[in-house]
């Protein structure tokens, strides 16, 4: 039969384990910071022509705020008349969800907006570039309290060129 002492420190142990677990768990993990990268044809870029308009396809990996593991998101070059093609793919841990938004907050005339992402689910988005400009993709996800993930920096640049 245990005695006091054995249950007493049975339970402090017990309480160091869990309490190192708890420190591994929420502890930030290390991740890239780099606030902008350009997505190169090599990486997740790819020109053709479908049905005589040039198609500029990208892959966007949806993660904990950020975008292609970077804390914002890559900058996306295209030129007016482009039809854009966007991957993404829901890459976020645990339950947390992430989506792809591009309209009148970005600012941009534009009204782009994907469905929200969990780990693992994939959408495919298209929009015509019709208009020049600086715009701003953001993640629209905002909890009931805290920052939103835009307010975590979940942002990235398009750039639509003048032909």
């Amino acid at each position: 039969m245990p005695t006091r002492t054995t249950t007493i420190l049975s339970t402090v142990a017990i309480l160091a384990i869990l309490s190192v677990l708890f420190l591994v768990i929420s502890a930030p993990q290390n991740r890239q910071t780099a606030t902008t990268n350009t997505v190169s044809a090599t990486e997740t870029e790819r020109t053709f022509t479908e049905g005589g308009l040039r198609v500029v396809t990208f892959t966007l990996y949806l993660w904990d705020y950020g975008y292609n593991a970077s804390r914002g998101g890559p900058t996306l070059t295209v030129n007016v008349g482009d039809r854009v093609r966007i991957n993404l793919v829901g890459n976020g841990s645990g339950p947390i969800v992430h989506d792809f938004v591009l309209d009148q907050n970005s600012p941009s005339p534009y009204n782009v907006r994907s469905d929200r992402l969990s780990r693992g689910q994939t959408q495919v988005i298209e929009f015509s570039a019709n208009y020049p400009g600086t715009f701003t993709y953001y993640c629209s996800v905002a909890p009931p309290y805290g920052l939103s993930h835009r307010e975590r920096g979940q942002e990235g640049t398009i750039i639509v060129l003048e032909s």
